[in-house]
């Protein structure tokens, strides 16, 4: 029986102590018989700490956001069968925000596939193109050469998901009965477990291609530089600001430290005049929010565009002509070692800045003149209550929307959204993945009903809540931005399908998880709720039509009139 046992579940610990000697310190484990070897392998090694979250889906966010928070690989364990599927959405935006989940499945052995077997379905290759690799351990290992396949695999899956640009990767196991070993001696970690193919971080540029770049960079005038979705990096920022170049950047940029930079692209874009074309565009990070900012680059082409940043590239302004494969960090280092500079007119960065101030000046006076209480007015409290060296996260919907209107003043705040598919599944469970990973600030969330009701789950842990986090419901009875963009609230009869109102509150979810509870439905309220809330929910209510009002007084009200700020 012992050789049986050594025979089906060795090779499973092998992997833990490869997974602990790559740099992965944090596993989220789904309960499960079939990945019952998994399990034990986590949970009995010395150096890496598990967390069970009975919930897949959640589960997935919840491992999302300790390796965002941390930097370092998470690994996902799940049993056999439809669990692995609900990995999918947390792996999906993994791929999108370069994260390095180490995605590990059990499986039944192959010859059960399609044969009515209980939790059987076809695993290999599960996550398709939304994983930077998928790899098939075999069932049986009483071959030498599926020994050493196992372990050569093993390696490469993990450099693979280590090697830059970072991201997901799935590793199937089929694993034959018995599950469990008769004695937790037979449990035992191999030292000489083999670590090969050291992983490249290669992150530089030669000489020709600098020359090349100093060179293009003299020929433009007006140079613009936008920020996309990127983790705060005060050195990065340090580096842009000696640039002299104007720079746009939304909340979730993390460039809200940059002096000067330009942050209601939504109201200066709207409308805007050719005078504000850039003859080289240089973009950073991932996705942006603003979407009059889209419309404007897609409409006036700048003469070139260099996307800085590794892994995948897209290309939202239809303008990309040069990709240069480097940590946006290390390049402006190198740009500014080397005295290159740009040819930039002031009048330009000048005409941007006024133009956002205007705009700021523009939203506040809104904000203030407002005589009802609605969600824009409770967001702008919340983000100017900020703790200085916290951590805010943003749902997405309108959460994000309104928090990038307003923008952030506090430069050593940390942003965070799931912007890599923007949907609003696992926004709690991200947030709370991130408190656990980093228990000395605080974090808020800001999401929305619908988010927090479709992800409560997110909370369902085998250990205490972490207190560091506080979570922020903007309860407007239903999908409020459906109330808000042309097409659905002309729908007679079938606005409801689209915004969906329920009629719920938090309050029972804050009972059965012990957590705080608190309420505002004025501004009153909501001051004196944020001077003594310091952990759990705050339900934060408003009206849809009176949210929607205000949504059309400001982006009709704004320096450029009306536009299509959503």
């Amino acid at each position: 029986m012992d050789t049986i046992v050594k025979q089906n579940t060795q090779h499973i610990y092998d992997l833990v102590e490869l997974c602990a000697r790559k740099g992965v310190r944090n596993a989220v484990l789904s309960p499960g018989s079939r990945c019952a070897p998994l399990i034990i392998g986590f949970s009995k090694h010395p150096d890496i700490k598990t967390i069970s979250v009975t919930d897949e889906r959640s589960a997935g966010f919840v491992g999302l956001g300790i390796a965002q928070q941390s930097g370092e690989p998470v690994v996902l364990v799940c049993t056999s069968g439809t669990a692995a599927q609900n990995f999918a959405p947390a792996v999906t935006e993994a791929f999108y925000q370069n994260v390095p989940l180490i995605v590990l499945t059990a499986d039944r052995p192959a010859e059960w596939i399609d044969q009515w077997d209980g939790q059987t379905i076809h695993q290999q290759n599960l996550f398709g193109d939304h994983i930077k690799g998928s790899f098939n351990f075999p069932a049986d290992l009483d071959q030498p050469e599926n020994q050493l396949q196992v372990q050569k695999m093993g390696n490469q899956a993990l450099n693979l998901a280590l090697t830059p640009a970072r991201g997901p990767i799935h590793v199937n196991l089929p694993i034959r009965e018995p599950f469990y070993p008769e004695n937790p001696d037979d449990v035992h970690f191999n030292s000489g477990v083999s670590v090969n193919a050291k992983i490249n971080n290669n992150n530089s540029a030669d000489d020709e291609i600098w020359l090349e770049i100093e060179q293009e960079a003299k020929q433009f005038q007006n140079v613009l530089i936008i920020g996309g979705q990127n983790r705060l990096d005060p050195e990065l920022n340090e580096h842009l600001v000696q640039l002299n170049v104007p720079i746009v950047g939304d909340v979730i940029s993390n460039l809200h430290g940059v002096k000067e930079v330009t942050r209601g692209a939504d109201f200066i874009f709207n409308n805007a005049g050719i005078e504000l074309k850039p003859d080289l565009l240089i973009t950073i990070g991932r996705s942006v929010i603003s979407k009059n900012l889209k419309l404007f680059l897609r409409k006036n082409k700048p003469k070139t565009h260099w996307h800085i940043g590794l892994g995948m590239v897209g290309d939202p302004f239809r303008s990309l002509s040069k990709i240069i494969k480097m940590n946006p960090l290390d390049f402006f280092k190198g740009f500014l070692k080397r005295n290159i500079s740009f040819q930039t007119k002031e009048e330009y960065k000048t005409l941007l800045l006024g133009y956002d101030q205007v705009a700021k000046t523009s939203i506040q006076s809104q904000l203030d003149d407002f005589e009802a209480f609605n969600e824009f007015l409770a967001v702008a409290k919340v983000m100017k209550c900020l703790p200085q060296e916290s951590v805010l996260h943003l749902g997405n919907s309108m959460p994000v929307r309104i928090a990038n209107f307003i923008g952030l003043d506090k430069h050593h705040v940390e942003v965070w959204s799931n912007r890599g598919t923007s949907g609003i599944d696992g926004t709690l469970s991200t947030a709370v993945g991130h408190a656990l990973a980093d228990q000395e600030r605080n974090h808020t969330l800001i999401t929305g009903d619908l988010a927090f009701f479709y992800d409560r789950n997110g909370l369902w842990l085998n250990r205490a809540l972490p207190t560091n986090l506080r979570v922020i419901i903007l309860n407007n009875d239903g999908g409020g931005i459906f109330n808000m963009i042309p097409g659905p609230n002309e729908q007679e009869g079938l606005t409801e399908l689209f915004t969906t109102p329920h009629g719920r509150t938090a309050e029972l979810t804050a009972r059965e998880f012990g957590l705080d509870y608190q309420t505002a439905s004025s501004s009153e309220e909501l001051e004196q709720a944020l001077d003594r809330f310091s952990h759990g929910i705050l339900e934060i209510f408003t009206d849809m039509n009176t949210n929607t009002a205000f949504f059309k007084k400001l982006t009709t009200e704004s320096i450029r009139g009306k536009g299509e700020l959503l």
